[in-house]
């Protein structure tokens, strides 16, 4: 009787959350509407990033609902729609809020350069996001990044990681796992800047600087709201002088041989500086190439396991019996692996929009409009477990399952296609990804 209440409660105050949230968004000018979302925004926005929760909400509420301060439609083909036009974007990272001023390069008083917080042209923002980028892949993600990728340093550094496998515990909780200094995030740090800025992973004193900013104090927290404030006045992790750090590792970047021909284009990149561009990249690869990779890593190789979607078995999942089962000489079947693990724990659940024009969304029955300005999560999670296309077995793995690569959405895009926002680095770190799963598997079954 005493759990059936308790059933009854918690479904009430999520039913009771969501309907508040209907109607502040609907009336976003409102006192108590920006008093209580903001509250909400940031609480509920933190608790959503954990994997199990947009599913648990759709299961609870239907496709469309209000979570974080967000309106979130996720049915698959509005998903889809989403992902392949243009985005007008705020400081969100998906369901997370971004403190503003510690992005770059607004954290010195410069102009905004964050990619992730920039308009596209065609949804009424500046020329920025396509310039900057168009900026970043000329440097970063060019035909010697892809040269590095396949030259004997790299694969120098994936034995390494191979022979670390053999040597320290590789299990659920392994120190492989979670030392930062060997082991799956000693390489990532090593790889990625080798392989991206041409960094001499043997330089002990900039590896040590940038593993330090990236890992060891977390630094990815620092773009994070709230969060960031509290553990910048407490000094908890060394973030009190963390900004002195990301100069110190943006100079290692514009210092570094990929910037080294650096021209700056004021006709097609907006004038982007090398500095500009270094001081991006601080940001991206906190966020994103340090923490994408990581965490499918994680689930690929065994360290956790699945989530425990509600009413499903997911958790007794082990992809490790798959990857054991796995021609690692066959590179696609890896991807597609790679893809699977993927879709059962997106490492990136959702991204954002914000609506350049009022819109309606059928939520808990009823039709429901809201304003132009409205933020709309796209729940890119909730589209790679869409039964309505993934069909009755989509909380099962299979990594030969039907479009699976076409349709994948875990690189902000449906398969390849996107409206110029696909993450620029999908195929390096695929690629990366397929590399250590064949060098790590093989070093794997010769230790059974």
């Amino acid at each position: 009787m005493n759990l059936n209440l308790v059933s009854v409660f918690l479904s009430f105050m999520v039913s009771a959350l969501n309907e508040f949230q209907v109607w502040a968004l609907q009336k976003p000018d409102g006192s108590l509407s920006k008093k209580l979302l903001m509250i909400i925004s940031f609480i509920e926005g933190l608790i959503a990033t954990q994997p199990t929760y947009l599913d648990s909400k759709r299961l609870a509420l239907g496709p469309n609902f209000c979570c974080a301060g967000q309106v979130v439609m996720g049915e698959f083909d509005v998903i889809e729609t989403a992902l392949t036009s243009p985005q007008a974007r705020t400081w969100r990272l998906g369901t997370t809020i971004l403190d503003e001023n510690h992005t770059p390069n607004q954290d010195v008083g410069g102009r905004n350069v964050f990619l992730l917080s920039l308009s596209d042209e065609e949804a009424d923002g500046s020329s920025d996001h396509e310039s900057f980028r168009k900026c970043m892949q000329n440097y970063i993600l060019n035909d010697v990044t892809t040269e590095r990728q396949r030259d004997a340093t790299a694969l120098r550094l994936l034995n390494q990681l191979g022979a670390d496998y053999v040597e320290m515990p590789h299990g659920r909780g392994g120190t492989f796992f979670t030392n930062d200094q060997r082991g799956w995030k000693g390489f990532l740090v090593k790889y990625l800047h080798y392989v991206l800025f041409g960094l001499d992973p043997d330089d002990e004193e900039s590896i040590s600087l940038l593993t330090e900013l990236h890992y060891t104090r977390m630094g990815t927290l620092h773009y994070v709201a709230g969060v960031s404030r509290i553990l910048q006045s407490l000094n908890l992790k060394g973030h009190k002088n963390l900004s002195d750090l990301i100069e110190q590792a943006a100079t290692i970047y514009e210092n570094s041989p990929a910037l080294a021909d650096f021209e700056q284009d004021y006709s097609t990149e907006n004038g982007m500086t090398a500095r500009e561009l270094a001081k991006l990249m601080t940001s991206i690869i906190s966020i994103a190439a340090l923490q994408g990779p990581l965490n499918l890593g994680y689930t690929a190789m065994g360290y956790h396991p699945l989530p425990a979607y509600k009413g499903r078995q997911t958790d007794d999942i082990d992809p490790t019996q798959y990857w054991d089962a796995l021609d690692l000489d066959d590179r696609e079947s890896v991807r597609l692996y790679l893809l699977e693990c993927a879709r059962l724990w997106a490492p990136v659940s959702a991204t954002h929009r914000v609506a350049t024009q009022s819109f309606t969304a059928t939520i808990a029955g009823a039709e429901r409009t809201f304003p132009k300005g409205t933020k709309v999560l796209i729940p890119i999670s909730l589209g790679l477990l869409d039964k309505g296309f993934w069909g009755s077995t989509v909380y099962e793995f299979n990594a030969k399952r039907e479009n699976l690569c076409p349709y994948h959405m875990g690189f902000h895009s449906v398969g390849d296609r996107s409206a110029g926002r696909i993450c620029p680095a999908k195929d390096i770190a695929l690629d990366m990804l397929v590399d250590v799963v064949r060098v790590v598997g093989k070093v794997r079954r010769s230790t059974f």
